[in-house]
């Protein structure tokens, strides 16, 4: 039977794996319209506008916006590309699912590490030392699937 102590130790240990396998388990992050953009393009998945009168358009409505535009500094101020980009909305939103969808996973992934942390502890407080044990060093090497 453990003593207070030793049932102490032992919660804390259980916390400290948990805390070492969570830290492995890292969201993937979202991707700058930029990056997301420069993938599209990449792949194939986005495609540049088959008619420059987009751009030229974009270009007018800057340059006829009534803003006094400086020269000097050679900026024609903010072109938005986003619209001029073939499937760029649509990679965009296929790639937030994506990222969506490891996330949600991941977090699945840490609930069940907490889970199986408290059944560990629950044990080492009530049950048999030898049962508590055998646990621990099998959440050693537990992988989360």
């Amino acid at each position: 039977m453990m003593t207070v102590p030793q049932k102490k130790y032992f919660c804390q240990r259980i916390d400290e794996i948990t805390g070492q396998k969570i830290s492995e388990l890292k969201e993937v992050p979202a991707h700058t319209n930029k990056g997301i953009a420069q993938m599209g393009l990449a792949n194939g998945r986005i495609e540049y506008p088959e008619e420059l009168t987009k751009i030229h358009k974009a270009i007018d409505l800057i340059l006829g916006d009534g803003k006094e535009i400086g020269w000097t500094n050679r900026d024609l101020g903010s072109i938005v590309i986003e619209p001029m980009l073939k499937g760029y909305i649509e990679y965009k939103a296929e790639l937030e699912d994506e990222i969506t969808e490891q996330n949600n996973k991941i977090s699945n992934q840490r609930n069940k590490l907490h889970e199986e942390a408290t059944r560990i502890k629950d044990v080492a407080m009530f049950g048999s030392e030898e049962a508590a044990q055998a646990m621990l060093k099998d959440f050693v090497e537990w992988q989360v699937d």
